[in-house]
């Protein structure tokens, strides 16, 4: 797990620190790109900031619009440091989420038994 110190309304990747592949991710990231990041374990969605008028990429992530209400009550810790971790955890899809109740007859132990090593 990496740390950084509560400094800015983004995070830069230079402020991460004992964590390289985060570092690197936020680094390889196209512009406006999801990172989902564990801040003091809980996961918050940022987007990878837009390039310079330049071209030039901006090695920076902004709150997601709607984790920046997390993000802003963040800001009263400034100077804290907190931890930082990548969260790989595979978003739920909500349309496959709502057939779990739909198709809650095909849950019995029996059936688990049968089909969820598959």
């Amino acid at each position: 797990m990496g740390r950084m110190i509560i400094q800015d309304n983004a995070i830069w990747a230079k402020h991460i620190e004992a964590d390289a592949e985060i570092t690197r991710r936020i680094l390889s990231l196209p512009q406006n790109a999801p990172l989902i990041l564990r801040i003091d374990g809980k996961p918050v969605r940022f987007l990878k900031m837009r390039n310079q008028p330049s071209g030039k990429p901006t090695n920076g992530l902004r709150p997601d619009p709607e984790f920046k209400a997390f993000w802003d009550a963040m800001q009263e810790r400034r100077g804290e440091v907190v931890g930082v971790s990548l969260d790989d955890t595979p978003p739920i899809d909500p349309y496959l989420a709502s057939l779990s109740v739909t198709l809650s007859e095909w849950d019995s132990p029996e059936d688990c038994a049968a089909y969820d090593g598959l």
